[in-house]
Order: C-alpha cells, then sequence, then structure tokens
C-alpha cells in the first residue's frame, strides 16, 4: 500500500501505478484462507530481492536520490547497477518464468476439478491468470528498459 502511494506521489509512471493496484489487489485475494500461500512466498517475497538492490541504486538518481553520488562515486553505481541487472534475470525471469508455469498448471488442475474448497474461490483463481499475466508483460517491459539504460550506462563510463 505504502508503495502505490509513494508511486502516485513521486510519479513513477503509469506502468509502476498498474503494477501496484495489481499487485495489491492480487495479494489481497492471496490473504483468501487456502489459496495459492505456497506461490506467495516467492512472488511477494523471493521475487522482490532485484528491488532491494534496485533501492540501493535510485540514490544514484540525481533526480530522485542524492545528488551528486553518481558522480562522486561512478564505480559504486556502475556496480550496484549490474547486481540488480542480475538479479533481475534471475528473479524476474528465470524464477518468474518457472514458477508463473508451476503456478498455472496448479490454479488450471484446481479450476478443472469440483472440489467443494473452491466455492467462493474460483473467480480469484481466474483473476490470478490476468493479473500474473499482465505483470509478467511488466516483467518483460521492464527488462528491455534495463538492458537499454545499463547500456547507456556502460556507454557513458566508457566500458563499451
Amino acid at each position: 500500500l505504502k508503495n502505490t502511494y509513494d508511486t502516485i506521489i513521486w510519479n513513477d509512471g503509469p506502468e509502476f501505478i498498474a503494477h501496484h493496484i495489481l499487485t495489491l489487489a492480487t495479494a489481497w485475494g492471496a490473504l483468501y484462507p487456502g489459496t495459492c500461500h505456497y506461490y506467495s512466498t516467492f512472488y511477494f517475497g523471493v521475487s522482490e530481492i532485484s528491488t532491494g538492490v534496485l533501492c540501493l541504486l535510485a540514490n544514484f538518481d540525481d533526480v530522485h536520490g542524492v545528488k551528486g553520488l553518481a558522480e562522486a562515486f561512478p564505480l559504486v553505481k556502475m556496480v550496484i547497477g549490474g547486481i540488480f541487472a542480475v538479479l533481475f534475470v534471475i528473479c524476474r525471469v528465470l524464477m518468474w518464468s518457472t514458477v508463473s508455469y508451476y503456478y498455472c498448471r496448479d490454479a488450471w488442475n484446481a479450476l478443472k476439478s469440483n472440489d467443494p474448497r473452491l466455492q467462493g474461490r474460483r473467480t480469484w483463481l481466474r483473476y490470478t491468470f490476468v493479473s500474473l499475466a499482465l505483470l509478467s508483460l511488466l516483467q518483460i517491459i521492464w527488462l528491455g528498459e534495463i538492458v537499454r539504460i545499463g547500456r547507456e550506462e556502460m556507454i557513458k563510463s566508457g566500458f563499451l
């Protein structure tokens, strides 16, 4: 909730607002007892490891971070940026796609069943397919942005 508020106040852009709204709604649904708790650990925990490093990297931004920090410590910025990019690929590309495959398989099998425990959960499980598809699309968009910005930074620093 706090991240959604910050995203709006700091004008992070529509893709981040959409990301936080989708995630908030999905997290709310995941609180329903007996629904997707196993997968919540990954989506609301492990996948956020790269975000922790991104928070460190944001300090080097002259607008949203500490003005002049990037100029004072350019190598530190490059190292943190590299760690973020690697962790993003590991957590948000490789692990995300694998866990998503298993989640979709399990949710689809649950929806196909006639188990009475699904009463009141079917609509939410269907929503998670939409949410997961849109959030996965955002991961792809952000990966492209990371590659573009990383390349620009490496050229600017003389590494390319």
